[in-house]
C-alpha cells in the first residue's frame, strides 16, 4: 500500500501547482494527514512552496443565520526541481523551505490575533485604546484593522473586556477607539468585570478631555455627587445651564452615566426615571 507521503507526490508528479485542498480531492486522503505530508514534504526538500500565499473569496455557510462571503488564504506546491531551490511558475514565486519563508498557517511565526492576545496579557494592569494597540504593535505588522476583529473573538471567548461610548442600542468606539483590556479567567466573573470597570474608568478619567460626550458625563457625575453630600435634588435644567449646552446634549451623558455609576450613588441625590426626556422626580429618597 502507498504511504501518504507517496500519494501526494504523485500528485504533484503531474507538474502543475497544486493547493492544500486539490491534494486532498485528488489523492483521496484526509484534509489533516495531506497538511502534516505536505508540511514535512516541504521541510524535508521534496516540494517548492510559494513563497507569499494567495488569497480568494468564498462563500461560507452559518446555518439559520443565512452565508457570508470571507478571503481565505492558501498556498500552492510543486515538486522540487534536482539543483533548484526556487522556481517561478504563473507568476508566482516557489521557494524551499526557510524559517523566513514561514507563515501562521505553517506553524512559524506569530498570528496577529496571538500578538493582540499577548499584548493585552503582557499589559493587564491598565486599559487600552485599539489604536494604542496597533501603534504599540505596528512594527509586527499590525495594523488598526487587525485589532477589532480578532478582539471581538476573544471578547466571546471571555477574554478581554471591551468598552466603548453606549447608545440606547449599541456601542461605539471612542474617539481613539474601543477600550480594551485583558480579564483574568482564574477569578471570578464578576471580580474581573469590576477590575476591568475600574481600569477603563481610570483611562477615561484621564482622558476625559479628548471627547466632549465624556468630558459632559464627568461633569454631569460631579454635580450628582455634589448634590448627594449636599442632600439636595438636582434637576435637569441646572445641569444643562451649568453644562451650557441643549436638553438633547445632555440626553446621552445621563445615559452613560447612569449605566456607569452605583445605582446608591444616583439614589443619593433623585431618582430618575427612564424616558426620552429624562425628568428628576420631586421625591427624596
Amino acid at each position: 500500500m502507498k504511504s501518504s507521503r507517496t500519494k501526494i507526490l504523485a500528485v504533484l508528479s503531474e507538474g502543475q501547482p497544486r493547493s492544500h485542498r486539490e491534494v486532498v480531492k485528488e489523492s483521496g486522503l484526509e484534509y489533516r494527514v495531506v497538511g502534516v505530508n505536505l508540511y514535512r514534504s516541504w521541510k524535508a526538500g521534496l516540494v517548492l512552496r510559494t513563497k507569499k500565499p494567495l488569497f480568494e473569496s468564498e462563500k461560507v455557510f452559518k446555518g439559520r443565520a443565512g452565508s457570508s462571503r470571507t478571503t481565505r488564504p492558501y498556498h500552492l506546491y510543486v515538486l522540487k526541481p534536482d539543483g533548484a531551490n526556487s522556481l517561478r511558475v504563473d507568476g508566482n514565486e516557489f521557494v524551499s523551505y526557510s524559517e523566513e519563508h514561514l507563515d501562521v498557517r505553517g506553524g512559524g511565526r506569530k498570528s496577529k490575533a496571538q500578538m493582540v492576545l499577548d499584548f493585552l496579557r503582557r499589559n493587564k494592569d491598565r486599559a487600552w485604546f485599539s489604536t494604542e494597540i496597533s501603534e504599540e504593535l505596528k512594527e509586527n505588522g499590525v495594523r488598526i484593522g487587525d485589532i477589532m476583529p480578532n478582539v471581538r473573538r476573544f471578547e466571546r471567548k471571555g477574554l478581554v473586556y471591551v468598552r466603548g461610548y453606549k447608545l440606547e442600542d449599541r456601542q461605539t468606539p471612542f474617539k481613539e477607539g474601543y477600550l480594551l483590556t485583558w480579564l483574568d479567567v482564574g477569578k471570578s466573573r464578576e471580580e474581573v468585570i469590576g477590575e476591568a470597570i475600574r481600569r477603563t474608568n481610570k483611562v477615561l478619567k484621564d482622558r476625559s478631555s479628548t471627547n466632549p460626550v465624556i468630558e459632559r458625563v464627568q461633569r454631569t457625575r460631579d454635580v450628582v455627587i455634589e448634590h448627594s453630600k449636599l442632600r439636595r435634588i438636582v434637576g435637569l435644567p441646572y445641569i444643562k445651564n451649568k453644562l451650557s449646552c441643549s436638553v438633547t446634549k445632555l440626553d446621552a451623558p445621563w445615559r452613560e452615566f447612569f449605566n456607569s455609576t452605583p445605582i446608591y450613588m444616583k439614589l443619593g441625590s433623585s431618582i430618575i426615571t427612564g424616558s426620552s426626556i429624562i425628568q428628576v422626580s420631586q421625591k427624596r429618597t
